[in-house]
């Protein structure tokens, strides 16, 4: 049974490398990032190895994997019809983190979330084309955002693999309870924020399902 699903997913992916639709510009950065992200990737094999941690070389086997996946993919889908310009970003900066964690290796404390994260980044996308019915890579997602108790609260974000950075990716351009805002699919840390009440950011999957492009977000209210 469990060659039948492995054949049956291998299967998709062929049809989505030889199926993507319509045809626009390709997006000449795309190969770039995506050849400097397998590097990195194959650069942390041999550190991972030697930590002898369980759980961080687990996380790395499933990243490693998944890119596999994903790659090919989007290289001919972007021969096809051409990514993004916020599509490649987010690849873009899914790399500059991996290159952060092999230079800082040694120091850095959360290697098995970074690691994680982007895993999880790279199968919401993987899984948002598996799931449209263009076996389109650039599907937008409309998020919209609540606050449980109180509204007025302007809403921030940034990618999950930048959970250490203090930056402000994102912010929506009008306050609970009517912020909304596009995004690619991806792996998203967003918060709260009010004069000095500053909420805590929490970690959201947003992705495709092929049937609804809305995903709404009930975020706590800061104390």
């Amino acid at each position: 049974m469990k060659s039948f699903y492995q054949y049956s997913f291998t299967f998709c992916i062929l049809v989505l490398m030889y199926g993507c639709a319509s045809y626009a510009p390709t997006n000449n950065k795309l190969s770039g990032v995506l050849s400097k992200s397998e590097q990195v990737i194959l650069n942390l094999s041999e550190k991972i190895l030697q930590t002898k941690d369980d759980d961080l070389i687990v996380k790395y086997n499933a990243l490693e994997e998944k890119y596999k996946e994903l790659f090919p993919v989007l290289e001919n889908c972007n021969k096809k019809y051409g990514l993004t310009t916020n599509y490649v970003l987010t690849l873009q900066e899914a790399q500059k983190a991996l290159e952060r964690l092999d230079k800082g290796f040694a120091i850095t404390q959360d290697r098995v979330f970074i690691l994680d994260a982007i895993y999880q980044d790279y199968d919401a996308k993987l899984q948002s084309i598996l799931s449209s019915a263009q076996n389109d890579a650039n599907t937008k997602i409309r998020v919209t955002v609540n606050s449980s108790v109180d509204d007025g609260f302007f809403v921030f974000g940034k990618l999950s693999y930048e959970n250490k950075l203090d930056i402000k990716r994102f912010r929506f351009n009008k306050p609970t309870q009517n912020a909304s805002q596009d995004f690619v699919p991806g792996y998203y840390l967003f918060w709260l924020e009010k004069e000095d009440r500053i909420g805590e950011a929490e970690l959201h999957l947003i992705l495709s399902n092929g049937k609804e492009e809305v995903k709404q977000l009930v975020l706590k209210t800061p104390k």
